[in-house]
C-alpha cells in the first residue's frame, strides 16, 4: 500500500503548507498566519485529537545490545498510543523497504518490529528524503497529521558511502580538509536538509548509540539540523539507560503535535518564510519551506 500510493510528490505546484507545531503551553486557537509576512489564510488545524499517521523507520546495524534496547522502548511507546494512531514499519538498509502497511493493531506493529533482523550498512542518510516524500503522500491524500520516526544505531564509519576520508592535497599544507575532517559530512547533511526543505513531513530521530569520536559527534550534530529543519528533533541516547526516556520523549512529542494548513498565495516565491501566532499560546514552529512551482 505505501509504495503504491501514486505520482511522486512534485507533480503538481502547491496551494497550501502543511506546519508541523509543539505547543508547549496554551492553544491554537484564534491562530493567524503569514507568508513572507504577508497575512494568509489558516484553512485547517489539526491538533493532538487528530488523526495520526506514524512512519517508524528502523536502522538498525551494530552492536545488538542497543537495537534490543531500543525495541524494547519502542514496544512500551507503540502500546501507549491512541486509538485514532496507524503505525507503519519500514526499514532503512538497502534502500527504504515497508515492513507492515499502516496499522492500528499494536500487536501487528510490535510483531514486525521484532521480526527486523537488521544488521548491513547503515541507510538513515540514503532513505530519510524518501521517507519525508512518502509522508508527503500521505498527507496529500488524508487529512491525517503525518510523522517520520527513525530508530537508528548507525555509525558514520558503517555507510555504503565513504565520509570521512576527505581529498587532501598533499601539496598544500593550508588544504581546509586537513582541518576540517568532518567536511564530506557536514556537505552530505547540507544537502539532505536542502531536499527536505522541499518536503512538508516533519521527521523525528532518535539515535541510541551516542558515539564520541569527533567525525561521529559531527554526523549526529547533523541529524539534529537534519530534524529540525523539518519540525521535528533529534534525541541522541548517550547510553542504554537514556534509551527508554529518549524513546518516549519522541512519541509523546509525535502525539501531541499539531499540523497548521495555510494557503500558499499566488506568486510566491520558492523559498518560503511562515510566520504563526496565537493569544497566550507558546509554541515552536517550523518556518522555512522550499516550495515547489
Amino acid at each position: 500500500m505505501l509504495m503504491a500510493l501514486g505520482a511522486p510528490v512534485g507533480t503538481n505546484p502547491r496551494t497550501r503548507l502543511r506546519v508541523p507545531v509543539l505547543v508547549a503551553k496554551g492553544e491554537l486557537a484564534g491562530i493567524e498566519a503569514t507568508v513572507e509576512g504577508r497575512p494568509t489564510n489558516v484553512e485547517r488545524v489539526n491538533g493532538p485529537s487528530s488523526d495520526l499517521v506514524v512512519l517508524l523507520v528502523l536502522d538498525f546495524s551494530g552492536d545488538t545490545a542497543f537495537p534490543e534496547a531500543a525495541r524494547a522502548a519502542l514496544k512500551t511507546a507503540v502500546g501507549q498510543m491512541p486509538a485514532n494512531a496507524w503505525i507503519a514499519v519500514l526499514r532503512a538498509q538497502d534502500g527504504l523497504r515497508v515492513l507492515l502497511d499502516p496499522s492500528g493493531d499494536q500487536a501487528a506493529v510490535i510483531a514486525a518490529m521484532q521480526a527486523y533482523p537488521g544488521g548491513g550498512k547503515a541507510g538513515l542518510l540514503e532513505t530519510v528524503e524518501d521517507a519525508a516524500k512518502l509522508g508527503d503522500r500521505l498527507l496529500e491524500k488524508s487529512t491525517a497529521r503525518v510523522a517520520v520516526v527513525y530508530c537508528t544505531d548507525g555509525s558514520i564509519y558503517n555507510y555504503r558511502e565513504d565520509f570521512t576520508n576527505p581529498v587532501i592535497n598533499s601539496s598544500d599544507s593550508r588544504d581546509l580538509s586537513r582541518r576540517f575532517p568532518d567536511q564530506l559530512i557536514r556537505e552530505k547533511v547540507q544537502k539532505v536538509t536542502d531536499a527536505l526543505l522541499g518536503t512538508e513531513t516533519p521527521i523525528w530521530l532518535i539515535h541510541v548509540h551516542y558515539r564520541v569520536d569527533s567525525i561521529n559527534e559531527a554526523y549526529q550534530r547533523g541529524l539534529q539540523q537534519m530534524a529540525e529543519a523539518t519540525g521535528g528533533t533529534a534525541v541522541i541516547c548517550r547510553s542504554l539507560s537514556e534509551i527508554p526516556e529518549g524513546v518516549a520523549s519522541v512519541f509523546a512529542a509525535v502525539r501531541e503535535h499539531w499540523s497548521v494548513v495555510v494557503t500558499l498565495r499566488a506568486g510566491q516565491g520558492r523559498n518560503t518564510t511562515v510566520g504563526l501566532t496565537a493569544p497566550e499560546c507558546e509554541m515552536s514552529y517550523r518556518q522555512r519551506f522550499s516550495v515547489r512551482r
